[in-house]
């Protein structure tokens, strides 16, 4: 079974946008890809199982997450993502 999964986050503008796909580049490795449409962020992602699938974008959103704060830090921009703590 092959599990499949996109991830739509807008941003406020493109460079926001660009600049979070950018910051987890590297992380993400062959476990996903990263697509910029105008303001939206496009992740998908693909794993062997559901289980592989919930590790991958509990990592993924962690590092979006860390790279959104970066850049609301800096730009001073509105939080993207939820606190996902709560």
């Amino acid at each position: 079974m092959q599990v499949q999964c996109v991830i739509e986050l807008d941003y406020k503008t493109h460079e926001e946008a660009e600049k979070v796909a950018r910051s987890i580049s590297l992380d993400n490795g062959q476990y996903a890809q990263a697509e910029i449409r105008g303001t939206i962020l496009l992740l998908s992602a693909s794993a062997a199982s559901a289980p592989s699938m919930l590790h991958t974008l509990e990592d993924l959103l962690s590092c979006v997450k860390v790279a959104d704060e970066m850049v609301r830090g800096v730009e001073g921009s509105g939080d993207v993502l939820p606190d996902l703590d709560d």
